[in-house]
Parts: structure tokens; C-alpha cells; sequence
């Protein structure tokens, strides 16, 4: 069996094995394959980014490893997983939210161009507690505005206290300040002379020490992106891209 070591520590291991679920066995047809062995080949195409088909020796077929997470993602319980452990584990009082581009081939949905990066891809907009773990994933075309993927994480934390967010520049917006100070959530973000005219009245408040830890955001994103599977995109479907990032993530909640 090839090494789970190479691709993951003990801890996490350990942990994955408790929380996926176990395939159930039938009372006739054949026996149903071990989940430490189909584990292990999952983690062979998130981790080293390897096709299906080139999965080394694991103790069961490359078919069988396909087929589990496909049931995974289909029946919704990476999704489930890892919003029941991001809740247990992050405190979103204060976040920062913040969008990366996922290189990609050019498929027929939830890809575009994006502009700012110079390349075709699909972005995932991650929302992060004040230590930098992940407390929400969004998903959207290349070349939609990181502002339009902000409702997405409002809407997945509905009924968790939100009081501060960062952001950063590309979500300037007069409009957004104002609907996000509605529900009682003030944006610490830069701004530029040129976007607010207002002479008279109070001016946005900025925390520079809350903005310096926007690092513990980039720092997700090149943990998820260490995943070789999700540095770019080959999945067709989205929804298996999207399995594998929420199975990235969880691993990422597990060994903080």
C-alpha cells in the first residue's frame, strides 16, 4: 500500500478515517472495499494532483476509489463535514474575506477570464476567523467581481456574529459599506482619496494592525493551493472540483 505518510501526517489520518463515512456492505454481491484503502487513493489525486486511472497500489481499484468519492459529493457529506467542523472551530466575530484564481482549462461552466490575473480560471472566495482558518468557501466564474461572491458567505453564516471584516480594495463599494453596516457589520478597508468625495461628516474608520493580519488569508490560500489537484482545475464537473476543495479545507481545519 503506498505510504500515507508522504501525503498526509498520523493526526489527520486518523481523524479522516473517523469522520468519512464507511461504505455499507450489501447482504448479497461482492465484498465492499476497506475505507483505509480507498482513503488512501483519494488522497494520492487531492495531494499529489495524480489522474484516477495512475493511482499507485492502495489496496483496491482506482474504479472503486472514483466511484466512494463520487458518492461523497453526490450525497453532499464533504460539504456537511466541513461545515460542522468550521463551525466548531472558527469564531467569525472577526474575518477577512478574499478571493484566489484556480488555473484552469477552459470548460463550458464555472470558468472565465480573469482580468486582473491574466489567466482563464474559476475563483473561490474564502472567508476566514481572525487566525486565518476557513469559515466559508464561495465559487464563481474568473471574471466575476470579488464583491458578488461576498452574499454567498453572508448567506452560508447566516446566525454566526459577524462584527468586522476586512477587505481589501477590489470590494469598494459605497453601496456594500452601507448594506453591510445594516446588519451591524463594520468593513476595515483601504480606500483611495478619489472613491469617497464626502467633505463634512465622519470618515470610514481603518485599523492598520486588523488589515496586517490579511497575511493569515494569502497564507490559506498557498496552503490550499499546495494541493496539486487544486493548483489547477481538471476536473470537468465542478462538483468534483468542489469535493476536493472542501476535502482540502478539512484537512487544513484538522492539523490547525
Amino acid at each position: 500500500m503506498y505510504n500515507i505518510n508522504k501525503l498526509v501526517s498520523v493526526k489527520v489520518w486518523k481523524k479522516l478515517l473517523k469522520i468519512l463515512p464507511t461504505p455499507k456492505q450489501r447482504r448479497f454481491g461482492r465484498k465492499r472495499c476497506q475505507k483505509k484503502a480507498l482513503a488512501n487513493g483519494i488522497l494520492q489525486v487531492l495531494v499529489n494532483g495524480v489522474a484516477w486511472e495512475k493511482i499507485a497500489a492502495c489496496g483496491c481499484s482506482d474504479t472503486s476509489c472514483f466511484r466512494y468519492f463520487k458518492e461523497l459529493q453526490r450525497r453532499g457529506k464533504l460539504k456537511l463535514i466541513y461545515n460542522l467542523i468550521s463551525a466548531q472551530k472558527t469564531n467569525i466575530k472577526e474575518g477577512a474575506i478574499d478571493t484566489t484564481t484556480i488555473d484552469s482549462f477552459e470548460f463550458t461552466s464555472m470558468t472565465g477570464w480573469d482580468g486582473n490575473s491574466k489567466k482563464v480560471g474559476t475563483k473561490v472566495s474564502l472567508f476566514t476567523d481572525k487566525k486565518g482558518l476557513p469559515a466559508d468557501v464561495a465559487f464563481g466564474k474568473g471574471n466575476c467581481e470579488d464583491k458578488d461572491l461576498l452574499p454567498y458567505h453572508l448567506k452560508n453564516t447566516h446566525g454566526r456574529r459577524k462584527k468586522i471584516i476586512t477587505l481589501d480594495m477590489k470590494y469598494m463599494s459605497l453601496k456594500l459599506r452601507r448594506d453591510l453596516r445594516k446588519k451591524g457589520i463594520r468593513v476595515n478597508m483601504k480606500w483611495r482619496d478619489q472613491d469617497y468625495r464626502r467633505k463634512r461628516g465622519p470618515k470610514f474608520r481603518f485599523d492598520k494592525d486588523k488589515y496586517k493580519k490579511r497575511f493569515l488569508l494569502e497564507r490559506l490560500n498557498g496552503w490550499l493551493k499546495s494541493f496539486r489537484s487544486i493548483k489547477l482545475r481538471r476536473e470537468y464537473h465542478v462538483a468534483m472540483f468542489k469535493a476536493l476543495v472542501y476535502l482540502a479545507l478539512i484537512i487544513i481545519l484538522i492539523r490547525s
